[in-house]
């Protein structure tokens, strides 16, 4: 379709307004990726991943997260950086370089593509050689459903990255952690729509819903 058609049909079916934040913000991608010689902007569909096929049952397309609206926030939830920072589905890594460039010192990135591993690997390098940060990071191959958390990790980020299939066994997985060793968790859900599975299966202290002008986010405390 031809782009100025496009964005009449977003401004038809959004209005003018909100058709702007969505294409500052796609703009703002663009900058992030320039910034830091990185590519996580396009998209890689599932037939394009390197999986199983009753792996690619259960996912969605690699769309990285929009860069400003997850900013934003980070702003707001204050997260104390000594935390352990784990993404689920990490994709190209764009959500661990945004959580780098909040101070997170421990970052780990789970993704069942060997192709999208390499990819974020590639931009963390880049990364890590535009900034000389000394966040440490590390990307794990592995199905989300077969990742055993460790006991230390506090803050898990996932933007919709599987079906509710998956989700329950990597909800049971974290709950097993939390029984080890009692903490408080944080729960980044981004496009929470398989959101009651976590309501039903962990123990939630607190719970907050925010809205940007692309996509929800469910913010749960658990422990």
């Amino acid at each position: 379709m031809n782009p100025i058609k496009k964005i009449l049909l977003k401004i038809k079916h959004v209005g003018i307004i909100k058709t702007c934040k969505i294409l500052f913000s796609s703009i703002f991608d663009l900058y992030f990726d320039a910034k830091y010689n990185i590519d996580t902007v396009s998209w890689v569909s599932l037939s394009e991943l390197d999986v199983e096929e009753d792996q690619k049952k259960h996912a969605v397309l690699y769309q990285g997260s929009r860069v400003l609206p997850l900013r934003n926030l980070f702003k707001e939830l204050k997260i104390p950086s000594d935390k352990v920072f784990v993404d689920i589905g990490c994709g190209k890594g764009r959500v661990l370089i945004i959580a780098a460039t909040f101070g997170f010192k421990d970052i780990k990135g789970i993704e069942f593509s060997p192709k999208l591993c390499a990819l974020a690997e590639k931009n963390i390098l880049k990364y890590r050689t535009k900034t000389k940060s000394n966040t440490h990071f590390e990307i794990i191959n592995t199905d989300a459903a077969l990742y055993h958390f460790n006991d230390d990790e506090d803050v898990i980020f996932l933007f919709n990255p599987f079906d509710e299939y998956i989700l329950k066994k990597v909800i049971r997985n974290l709950s097993d952690s939390i029984k080890r060793n009692a903490r408080k968790v944080l729960i980044i859900y981004g496009n929470p729509f398989h959101r009651t599975i976590i309501e039903q299966h962990l123990n939630i202290v607190n719970a907050k819903n925010f809205k940007s002008w692309e996509f929800d986010v469910a913010v749960y405390e658990v422990e």
